[in-house]
C-alpha cells in the first residue's frame, strides 16, 4: 500500500468517526441522511448499510462518507473490490492496515475511476465492537480540480 493510501484511510476512519453532522444532499441513503449533492450516482453503495456522516470539502473537492452494516468485514470487502473493478471504477491497491491497540486490521482499498475524469479515492473498512460488532465503512473520494 502507499503511504498516501494508508494514511488518508487512517485519517478518515478518524475523521468520520469523530465528525457528527450531515451534508446537504440530493440521495437519501438507508438511515435517511443523504448523499452529498455532486456525489457520483455510479459509486457503488453499500445496500444493506445505513449512511451515518457524509460531507464534503468543496475547497479540496473531497466526498466524506461513513456506512455502517452488520455484515462482516470480508463481505464489505468483497463487494467492494468486485464493485470498484468494475467501468468506469478500477482497483489500484487493497491492503490491511494494523492499528495499534486494536485487534482488528482495517482494510484500505484505493481506487480509480478509468478515463480523464480524474476521481481516486479510499474505501477503509473497519470492525467496531462498541454495542455489538458491525464493519464502519469510511469512503474518501476525491474530485479533480
Amino acid at each position: 500500500m502507499s503511504r498516501v493510501g494508508m494514511l488518508i484511510g487512517l485519517g478518515l476512519l478518524v475523521a468520520l468517526a469523530l465528525a457528527g453532522a450531515c451534508g446537504d444532499g440530493e440521495e437519501a441513503g438507508p438511515s435517511g441522511i443523504e448523499l452529498p449533492e455532486g456525489f457520483p450516482r455510479d459509486f457503488p453503495i453499500y445496500e444493506e448499510a445505513v449512511i451515518r456522516v457524509d460531507s464534503l470539502s468543496p475547497k479540496e473537492g473531497t466526498f466524506l462518507v461513513s456506512i455502517d452494516t452488520e455484515h462482516d468485514r470480508d463481505q464489505v470487502q468483497a463487494f467492494y473490490e468486485r464493485e470498484l473493478n468494475e467501468d468506469p471504477w478500477q482497483v489500484d491497491n487493497v491492503d490491511e492496515v494494523e492499528v495499534p491497540g486494536e485487534e482488528d486490521k482495517i482494510v484500505v482499498i484505493e481506487f480509480t475511476r478509468v478515463g480523464d475524469d480524474g476521481e481516486w479515492g479510499t474505501v477503509a473498512i473497519a470492525i467496531v465492537r462498541e454495542n455489538g460488532q458491525h464493519a464502519t465503512i469510511g469512503i474518501s473520494l476525491n474530485l479533480p480540480q
